[in-house]
């Protein structure tokens, strides 16, 4: 009974984790990969959906994030982009 408590808590929340692979195993996946027109992560993911039936996607790093919103900028002038951006800064303490 506990463990059907749980259940809905657990898909509330998204949980990022690192995931390795076994060389052979990798090597499979990129080759059904390549077979199906998708980059390896496509392919995981692919497999996860199929296998699960949930919607299951791989968040971009902090870094890529960073980068994507820099670059939504770079055709912004200089004034309108403080516009955009000026509630995004900390507050002063």
């Amino acid at each position: 009974m506990s463990r059907l408590a749980a259940a809905p808590q657990a898909q509330e929340s998204t949980i990022a984790r690192t995931i390795r692979f076994p060389a052979g195993l990798r090597d499979k996946i990129a080759a059904d990969a390549e077979r199906c027109g998708r980059s390896f992560e496509g392919q995981v993911i692919a497999l996860l959906r199929r296998h699960y039936g949930e919607d299951v996607d791989i968040a971009p790093g902090p870094a890529e994030i960073l980068a994507l919103a820099a670059a939504s900028l770079a055709d912004i002038p200089a004034s309108d982009r403080r516009l955009l951006t000026r509630k995004l800064k900390e507050p002063e303490r």
